[in-house]
């Protein structure tokens, strides 16, 4: 046996999205704060309703010269819903051919390692599963409704001190890589933009209207939008019209 300390691996709880998104995150103990007490690790089912492959900037190594041959300065994001939230599963340094069989439109269980950045929270896949049954999402669903009722809650702290730190996102990664051009303070500013204009419309705005204000393309107005859902600020009250929480 070893003398050394062993390793405690964190177990998976089941949850719906909607408990990762209302949870707090410390950056002391890298756990989220759920109903379901602190948690590093998550098995959720969910429907991929986007999927990304993204070029990260390439590091050269001792050489000078930049080793590429299995294309692991890609990274894979998608984005899960399951009915009561969405959230962006993110997959570094991987090899795109690697995921090549999971579609939008699939529903996928997955185990993985909550992440949390800039006040944005997301899910680092350990595993991955196509799931064909629809009895499979009914008995998870099942088995977290069974859970609430037991009735083993936890409060969720009201103030917990937040860290604009990635946690434990791979050193060599340059964080610029994740926005266009050092566009970060635009997009930002386009969000808010975007944000503002949804909230004065108590009513909703639809899709067209927010294009011809902000004379932006279908596919970046998309990209914002999706972005303000995942972040629980804005939700489709009809196909197209968009309103604020």
């Amino acid at each position: 046996m070893s003398d050394g300390k062993s390793y405690k691996r964190s177990p998976a709880i089941r949850c719906w999205i909607h408990h990762i998104l209302e949870g707090k995150y410390s950056e002391e103990i890298r756990s989220l704060y759920t109903i379901f007490g602190e948690i590093k690790r998550i098995r959720i089912v969910a429907t991929i309703i986007r999927k990304r492959e993204i070029m990260m900037n390439q590091v050269a190594g001792e050489d000078g010269f930049i080793d590429d041959e299995d294309n692991s300065n890609m990274r894979v994001e998608f984005d899960l819903d399951d009915s009561t939230g969405i959230i962006r599963a993110i997959i570094w340094r991987v090899n795109p051919e690697t995921y090549m069989e999971y579609k939008e439109g699939d529903i996928v269980d997955i185990v993985g390692l909550i992440r949390y950045w800039n006040g944005y929270t997301s899910i680092t896949p350990e595993l991955m599963n196509k799931i064909k049954d629809p009895n499979f999402i009914l008995l998870r669903n099942a088995e977290i409704i069974k859970k609430i009722k037991k009735g083993d809650l936890k409060e969720i702290p009201e103030n917990i001190l937040q860290d604009d730190l990635i946690d434990e996102i791979p050193d060599e990664i340059d964080l610029n890589d994740l926005y266009e051009d050092g566009e970060e303070p635009k997009q930002k500013n386009i969000k808010d933009q975007i944000f503002s204009l949804i909230d004065q419309h108590q009513q909703g705005i639809s899709f067209k209207d927010l294009k011809q204000k902000l004379k932006l393309s279908d596919e970046i107005l998309n990209d914002y939008i999706r972005d303000l859902e995942m972040e629980s600020k804005i939700y489709q009250s009809e196909e197209n019209i968009f309103q604020t929480f």
